[in-house]
């Protein structure tokens, strides 16, 4: 059996924060990955932002509720489901993602924690640093093969342990560092590739 591990932001939907930074006005709110690396550091001056400009949970879950999927992502994830366990490996949160999840049609989605007092994210909980890389690293331990999908600098964990990685709609500035990645941009292409690497479709 074979898993196909997908980032979500980016990769399937459009960004979240963005769609926050863009409701409230506050521009560093939309700062990502693509833009900052560590995660972690990224999270802190999100919850800083939060705090003083007093954004609260509720707020990035409007946010999250009108973020659409990619044009072509519901289908792909469809498709891929013929022959492919489907897990979605996110640095999101369960609080946020939810309604992205019932557009995608509920497929198994592993991120992380928020902690909350009165609509406030005060904190946050990291299932592991490099969650993505872990979950990928104990799927193949079981004896799965696993390919993998993302966008950013943090989906590069994925691609060092996975059998198979693959960018999917990363911009230039990111993908070019990674030459010996496969580079996609069209969901069909990299559906092709996955099967392609595949031992038990291509039996």
């Amino acid at each position: 059996m074979e898993i196909v591990c997908l980032d979500m932001e980016g990769t399937l939907t459009d960004e979240i924060w963005e769609k926050v930074a863009l409701n409230t006005g506050i521009e560093d709110l939309g700062k990502t990955t693509r833009d900052i690396p560590s995660y972690e550091k990224l999270l802190d001056m999100r919850l800083k932002i939060m705090s003083k400009e007093g954004v609260k949970l509720s707020d990035v879950q409007k946010a999250a509720s009108s973020v659409d999927l990619l044009p072509g992502a519901f289908e792909f994830v469809s498709n891929l489901r013929k022959n492919f366990q489907i897990v979605i490996l996110s640095d999101t949160f369960h609080d946020i993602a939810k309604p992205l999840m019932k557009k995608l049609g509920y497929p198994f989605l592993l991120c992380h924690n928020l902690e909350i007092v009165d609509d406030e994210i005060v904190s946050y909980k990291l299932r592991h640093p490099k969650a993505k890389k872990q979950a990928i690293t104990a799927f193949m331990e079981m004896g799965y093969r696993c390919f993998a999908a993302g966008d950013s600098h943090n989906d590069i964990q994925m691609f060092e342990v996975a059998n198979q990685g693959f960018f999917m709609n990363a911009p230039d500035i990111i993908s070019s560092k990674y030459p010996e990645i496969e580079s996609f941009h069209n969901y069909d292409e990299l559906e092709k590739a996955i099967i392609s690497n595949s031992v038990f479709v291509n039996e």
